[in-house]
């Protein structure tokens, strides 16, 4: 029988404003579903949705593409035992909690360690949320829960999966060097075999932003660095209105811009949808305050897209490989002269940029052989020596 595993997750497909949580999950699933029985927990509508899905059985468990069951509960479902509920239907020997504030996707579950056993083996993933640019906001509120984890113990029975060595040194300077912490790395898309031909036009530059419209992912600095920007120049914000006022905030910035610079907001899209409009760009730029991991700069690299983004993610060093730049944000005059660069650069030249881009994303599936990793994080029989626990009440629903 297969190893069953329980995922807990916020949003899941086919939700799309979440971004890379949805993404990270969706293609562990579709790495590891010949070696492992995949169940999820998850909300029963998108990241600020009204409306429930439209596609599913919500409040129901649904079969998932023949590779896991989900069940999409309501919110009543969750403050009533979903999670309990669900541990007693699918009996895991994982379970899988993605984010660290997460109130049914994290909190409900680490809160209920005390009816848990020793044979039930907890991975949390933190998600880039213990990121300094990420506990600055709400701090009030996340830092006495980070302490609670602290002192009650409960960090020290999870096994914490870090997706960088950077994340794991955040797992360590919050739960000490004792905490039981297995770096691999997240699973991105498949790089495409063929980029599409190059469109650049010289003197003219199509510029991407993928990401939710929110501080942490910056828009504003990148409209104001448009401001000088000499060539013909448009820009495709691809993404959700997630902070209402940093959308006005950037409205009255995109009111001062000159004629040379369109910007557009194509809103929450498909996952599809949005790497086609990243495809038809020459720049995918994000001058992010902090990436766990950066789902949509690598998928603009497997794309072909050089990307122009700020030095707080992973992706480092892509100039000398011709993959794009990462910069540090406190010298906007770089992020501009790269944008001047591009937009004069040729025909011949970007398409050796493009292609920097494309073996980036190759290089990084060959230096990473993630199925092992993952069987290895997931499944106990690979350490078993870790702390573990199991929910004791084995009670079919």
């Amino acid at each position: 029988m297969s190893h069953r595993l329980l995922i807990c997750v916020d949003w899941f497909d086919p939700g799309t404003r979440a971004g890379g949580p949805i993404r990270s999950c969706v293609n562990l699933i579709k790495l590891l579903h010949n070696d492992v029985k995949f169940s999820v927990l998850t909300g029963d509508r998108d990241l600020g949705a009204k409306e429930c899905y439209s596609r599913v059985r919500c409040g129901a468990w649904n079969n998932w593409n023949s590779q896991a069951t989900v069940w999409y509960a309501a919110r009543r479902q969750h403050v009533t035992g979903a999670f309990l509920n669900a541990c007693r239907r699918v009996q895991p020997e994982t379970i899988y909690l993605n984010g660290m504030f997460s109130l049914f996707g994290a909190i409900v579950p680490l809160l209920s360690h005390r009816m848990l056993s020793d044979t039930t083996r907890v991975v949390i993933a933190p998600r880039g949320m213990l990121k300094e640019s990420a506990l600055s906001m709400k701090r009030w509120k996340k830092a006495p829960w980070l302490t609670f984890l602290r002192i009650s113990g409960i960090a020290g029975r999870v096994v914490f999966h870090a997706t960088s060595e950077q994340e794991a040194a955040e797992v360590r300077g919050l739960f000490g060097t004792s905490a039981t912490i297995r770096v691999v790395p997240n699973i991105p898309c498949l790089p495409v075999e063929k980029m599409n031909d190059s469109q650049k036009v010289p003197g003219k530059l199509r510029l991407s932003f993928a990401g939710r419209v929110h501080p942490v992912k910056n828009l504003l600095y990148l409209l104001r660095l448009l401001k000088t920007v000499t060539c013909e120049c448009w820009l495709n914000v691809i993404g959700p209105i997630e902070d209402v006022a940093y959308y006005q905030a950037c409205q009255e910035e995109i009111a001062g811009l000159p004629r040379n610079v369109t910007v557009k907001f194509s809103g929450a899209v498909t996952n599809e949808d949005a790497l086609w409009l990243v495809a038809n760009s020459d720049l995918m730029v994000l001058p992010t305050v902090g990436e766990n991991f950066g789902h949509a700069i690598f998928e603009a690299l497997s794309l072909g897209i050089p990307v122009l983004v700020s030095d707080q993610t992973s992706w480092r060093d892509l100039e000398q490989e011709r993959a794009g730049w990462d910069l540090n944000l406190s010298q906007p005059d770089q992020f501009r002269a790269v944008l001047e660069r591009m937009g004069q650069m040729s025909r011949e030249e970007f398409q050796l940029w493009r292609s920097g881009a494309h073996q980036r994303s190759i290089r990084f599936f060959k230096e990473n052989d993630l199925k092992p990793a993952y069987l290895e994080l997931l499944l106990r029989h690979n350490a078993a020596n870790e702390p573990s626990c199991d929910l004791i009440d084995t009670e079919n629903e």
